[in-house]
């Protein structure tokens, strides 16, 4: 189980020389569930501190794109309609979604910051595997994953057209 959640963290360039927190999490989570995802998902929120300064440093501002509410939520139900499983959206959908991260990450760079896609819990796994290999600038966080102290600003709305 250690070994698959450090496997998790890693795919997703998460350091994990905070072996001590990984460790303490997991057991406080590992009689709650044995999900290698779910367990990954504590971790990550543990970790969070580590995880934003990696992408942001020390900047008291994280700036983030988001999606629009209306396609979180459509997201959210296919999620629940599948039992959580991430299951394919529409082909029209994901596409014109892929190209808008990419569009959205890409002015980011140009303006010299982190690309950030901030998301809800449940859907940060699924789109992190949906633009890992097509924009593996983009990080996806949850908000659970942002410290307390970290102003967000959001820089871009996806999802509108």
């Amino acid at each position: 189980m250690l070994v698959k959640v450090l496997q998790n963290l890693l795919s997703e360039a998460i350091p994990i020389r905070d072996i001590r927190t990984i460790v303490q999490t997991m057991a406080e989570y590992t009689g709650k569930s044995q999900d290698p995802d779910i367990l990954t998902a504590a971790v990550r929120i543990a970790l969070r501190r580590l995880i934003v300064q990696e992408i942001n440093g020390s900047a008291p501002e994280l700036p983030v794109i988001t999606l629009v509410p209306e396609l979180e939520q459509m997201l959210h139900k296919t999620m629940q309609a599948s039992g959580g499983e991430s299951t394919g959206i529409e082909p029209g959908l994901a596409e014109r979604l892929q190209s808008s991260l990419a569009e959205a990450t890409q002015q980011q760079e140009l303006q010299g910051e982190p690309a950030v896609l901030l998301t809800s819990g449940v859907l940060r796994a699924t789109l992190a595997k949906f633009v890992k290999n097509t924009i593996p600038t983009l990080r996806v966080l949850s908000y659970q994953e942002v410290p307390d102290e970290k102003q967000i600003r959001i820089v871009n709305a996806v999802g509108n057209n």
